[in-house]
């Protein structure tokens, strides 16, 4: 019985020992947040990050005075609890501040040889991934609820470390809002069927692959359903693309069979083409531009494509990035 209530309290001693090691990642480490911001007359979204964590306390900053103030973290478990400042701005009323309490989920991982801290909050549910200040510490991992699911198409994955020197093709890319300059698009030397963008010029970010026949079709389905465990939208065929497949989406995962009809789409262009504000010489070039241009579709209708997006591990690998310009041809 002696023997029995000792191993117990032993466990017990491990165990605490375990959490507060895990929960010390808060007081020992300094754990930045990432985020986009417009500049003083919105005419372009900036990359900005600041310590949000340190030493058991989450850092907030009064946009009324610029001043920062801390709020100690109430650990329980799984769950942050904290007071946090806001500033409310109205237009036509004062600026003011106001303290609320809330409350986050909280994982920490290394991925990619990174250490992180995601956070989610709980209504709606919404990732985060702050970075630590340093990268060489000892992270103490938990397993809270983040389960990494990723594909593998072409034998190539997301993060992923690449040498372009086994791409051709490489060309810049913009992202629509301009929030990441630092990915460009390619294909593996001799494939032309998948198209990868690339973020740091080093690591996958997202993937596509084309030509795929429609006996090809059901296997991929099955295996992604399989992973993620969702029921797929089905896009049924609309104008003005013609474009019909499937699209699983979640909070983590964005995966898209897609087939569409760009003849169809082209000839539809060059029928609806009118000669007011081109004249009649300035349409029939239009029109004749539409109608080669749909000559080259021909028999491509008949293929899907395969695009894959994972926003937790291309959140991770873009605020673990050096976030500056990228260029295909000069560095």
């Amino acid at each position: 019985m002696k023997n029995n209530t000792a191993s117990l309290i032993l466990l017990f001693l491990i165990v605490l020992s375990s959490c507060s090691e895990k929960h010390g990642n808060f007081s020992k480490y300094e754990w930045i947040v990432h985020y986009n911001q417009f500049n003083d007359d919105y005419s372009k979204l900036e990359n900005h990050q600041r310590i949000l964590f340190k030493n058991d306390s989450i850092i907030c900053f009064s946009k009324l005075t610029g001043e920062s103030i801390k709020f100690p973290l109430i650990i329980k478990d799984s769950l942050i609890v904290f007071k946090s400042l806001y500033t409310i701005i109205r237009k036509g009323e004062e600026k003011k501040d106001t303290i609320v309490t809330d409350s986050l989920w909280f994982d920490f991982k290394k991925i990619f040889g990174k250490p992180l801290l995601i956070v989610k909050h709980q209504n709606p549910e919404y990732y985060d991934v702050l970075t630590a200040s340093v990268d060489n510490i000892e992270l103490e991992e938990t397993n809270n609820f983040l389960s990494i699911i990723n594909f593998k198409i072409g034998g190539l994955q997301i993060g992923d470390t690449i040498s372009l020197q086994n791409f051709e093709n490489i060309k810049d890319k913009k992202t629509y809002d301009g929030s990441v300059v630092n990915l460009i698009t390619a294909n593996p030397i001799g494939n032309e069927n998948i198209e990868v963008v690339i973020i740091d010029k080093k690591f996958i970010f997202s993937i596509i692959r084309k030509k795929i026949t429609l006996s090809e079709i059901d296997n991929i389905i099955r295996v992604v359903n399989e992973k993620v465990k969702i029921i797929p939208d089905t896009i049924k065929k609309s104008k003005p693309f013609y474009r019909e497949g499937f699209r699983w989406l979640s909070k983590e995962i964005e995966v898209e069979l897609i087939k569409e009809d760009k003849y169809q789409y082209y000839m539809d262009q060059s029928e609806n083409i009118t000669i007011e504000g081109l004249g009649r010489y300035g349409s029939q070039l239009l029109r004749l531009k539409y109608i080669e241009s749909a000559k080259k579709e021909i028999g491509n209708s008949k293929y899907y494509e395969l695009e894959y997006n994972n926003q937790i591990l291309q959140k991770i690998l873009k605020n673990t990035g050096n976030n500056s310009t990228q260029s295909s041809i000069i560095e």
